[in-house]
């Protein structure tokens, strides 16, 4: 069986959907300074080829086949679940499911998993430099001379594995993933609206940061229904109370303005809608500047910058400082313990925006 090489970041099940009596989407999209639409297929729009592969490894489509594969199958259950209407309790696994296609959506697209991807690499090579210093006083007989030679021996394609573990690590995130699992959850049915709902390459409408007491996520989920999630259950209780139309016309709004190149629908009825507003809103910022070269600095050893506030950082998990320690007094692990650590700390880095950042509404 051939790896697969579509690696979806609008997973086909989503965008199903979407789909017509001809089992097509209708996908509008802006390239060269034109936004058309074509029919397509939910398998043929929405991906990447080798989007998410992992060069110079036995296995480099891991990511795709191990980890988002896995989760769009479990989201795709959850999704059901909703459609359906049905309102027995969730169990703990459907949630986690869903839990993680939601986060998934604001990384995995194309943009976000290359400024990922060379952040991993920039960390690992700049953590490597830093310590290769080192090297000789622990060098053993056995290894070789020179530190490069060494992690050549060792790993070879370790800043390419490094920058795929952090890709996942950032999507699975525990203490953000604990958040919205804990949020209000609901689903909203806008049959009376005049017109039906889009998505896009970037469908969570998320205004505020999730630390906010009043931040919320909509995500539509079809062309008449939209999942919500609020801290507040007022929120959901407001929008209730709101004409459909409205409601519509504002999501709808809001995922076009996101978007960066692709918009779908059932059909092009809103193909001018589309053209007027693609793209007018900035993209999400997942990282800032600072934000990356207080994690280069990490990775480089320098102290961290005394003026950063400790409460707009979450805290490492239970032991993970700890665990460190123990790994640090065997000297032939403490090298990649070390460079382990500056992918941990981007992680925090990038999820940190999230927490305390305002998004695109």
């Amino acid at each position: 069986m051939n790896d697969p090489r579509r690696h979806h970041y609008n997973p086909e099940f989503y965008l199903g959907e979407w789909a017509g009596p001809d089992d097509l989407v209708c996908e509008i999209k802006k390239a060269h300074d034109k936004v058309e639409p074509r029919r397509k297929s939910p398998k043929a729009t929405g991906f990447q080829r080798d989007l998410y592969r992992t060069v110079g490894v036995p296995e480099e489509q891991y990511v795709e086949k191990n980890f988002m594969s896995r989760l769009d199958n479990d989201a795709a259950r959850a999704l059901q679940k909703i459609l359906s209407g049905d309102g027995t309790e969730w169990s703990g696994d459907e949630r986690t499911a869903w839990t993680m296609f939601i986060l998934s959506l604001l990384f995995r697209n194309p943009e976000n998993v290359t400024l990922i991807r060379d952040l991993g690499r920039q960390l690992w090579e700049q953590g490597m430099s830093a310590l290769e210093a080192d090297y000789a006083a622990r060098r053993l007989p056995t290894y070789p001379e020179t530190f490069d030679g060494y992690v050549a021996l060792t790993k070879p394609a370790a800043a390419e594995i490094g920058a795929s573990n952090l890709l996942m690590k950032i999507i699975a995130n525990e203490r953000i993933g604990r958040t919205f699992f804990h949020m209000d959850w609901t689903r909203h049915v806008l049959k009376n609206s005049k017109f039906q709902l889009l998505t896009s390459d970037r469908p969570i409408i998320m205004p505020l940061g999730l630390g906010d007491p009043r931040a919320f996520i909509v995500l539509p989920v079809s062309p008449t229904v939209v999942f919500v999630a609020a801290h507040n259950r007022g929120f959901a209780d407001w929008l209730a109370t709101q004409k459909h139309t409205e409601l519509a016309k504002r999501f709808n709004k809001a995922v076009v303005c996101q978007a960066r190149k692709f918009v779908w629908g059932t059909h092009d009825s809103r193909l001018e809608f589309v053209r007027r507003h693609i793209g007018t809103a900035p993209d999400r910022t997942i990282i800032t500047e600072a934000q990356k070269q207080e994690a280069l600095a990490a990775a480089r050893g320098e102290h961290e910058n005394p003026a950063r506030s400790r409460s707009n950082r979450p805290d490492p998990p239970a032991g993970a400082f700890r665990a460190t320690q123990e790994q640090s007094r065997n000297k032939t692990a403490r090298l990649f313990v070390l460079v382990a650590l500056t992918l941990f700390i981007a992680g925090i880095i990038v999820w940190g925006s999230l927490l305390y950042t305002g998004a695109v509404s």
